[in-house]
This record gives C-alpha cells, structure tokens and sequence, in this order.
C-alpha cells in the first residue's frame, strides 16, 4: 500500500497601500507542495519543541470526531465534539507533513506561519487529509511506529 500524499499550499502576504490610504493584503505567489507525515518529522517535531503533546492522544481525539459512516463532519460537530478542536495542535502537523514529504526543503516553522493562509476550515481540512491514513489503518501497527519514532535518546 503507498502513502497518501496530500497538497499543501503556501502563499506570500503582500500589502499594498490604496488610493484611499488604506492597505490592502493580498496572498501572490501560490506553491504547491507535497505532504504526509513520517517518522522523521515526527522526531523533528519533538526534538525541536514544535509539537508539544503526543500524536496518538490527537488521533485519539480525533477519532472520536468520525460518524457512523467514519468520516469526520466539520460542519456538524457538537459542542462537546468542538472542545476537541484545537488549532494550535494542528498548525505543527500541516508543518510536519510538509517537511516529511519535501526533506531538502529550507523552511523553518515561523515561515510556515507567515505563508499558510488557512482559515479554520482549511486548517482541519489539511490537518485531517495528514492524520486520516493512521486512523484508518492498523491502530498498533501506526502506536508501533510512533513511539519508535519519537523515543527520546
């Protein structure tokens, strides 16, 4: 079985000022790029104090998300479903893909910041296509891998 691979896309913040005197942002210069998790970045992650807590609590939550039919509804979640959600967790994994899939790519984790233009939507859109693969394959196989990956030295 391959890997998904999901697209990211990153874009530069330009403003530029209106006649009127106002300023105005605008996203240039789109780039596509390839991204999935691996055991790599995951240690990237930890070892340089990007993620702050453990993945396999965050699919666990996530997890908790999916419906009958195993797909994860932003749209419809409830109250206590949307405590679950939280941004700050996913911004570190969408960073993580893009770094697992692009070794050679020079992009520190502040430019990630200043070039995904996701709103929330988007943000648990890329955050889920990233994480979907391990919830649905094999749980002890995926912890397996994991907790080889982020075992401190």
């Amino acid at each position: 079985m391959g890997i998904k691979v999901s697209t990211i896309t990153l874009k530069e913040l330009e403003m530029t000022q209106l006649e009127n005197g106002e300023f105005e942002g605008r996203y240039v210069n789109p780039k596509k790029y390839p991204a999935f998790l691996t055991h790599r970045s995951l240690a990237k992650g930890r070892n340089e104090g990007i993620t702050k807590s453990s993945l396999i609590s965050e699919l666990i939550k996530m997890n908790s998300l999916r419906g009958e039919d195993g797909e994860i509804d932003t749209e419809n979640l409830s109250s206590e479903q949307a405590e679950h959600i939280d941004t700050d967790k996913y911004l570190p994994v969408i960073y993580l893909g893009i770094i697992g899939a692009n070794k050679s790519l020079d992009l520190s984790y502040e430019d990630f910041l200043d070039q995904y233009p996701g709103d929330l939507e988007q943000i648990m859109q890329d955050y889920i296509a990233l994480i979907i693969p391990y919830l649905q394959q094999d749980s002890n196989q995926f912890k397996a891998g994991l907790v080889n990956s982020t075992k401190k030295k």
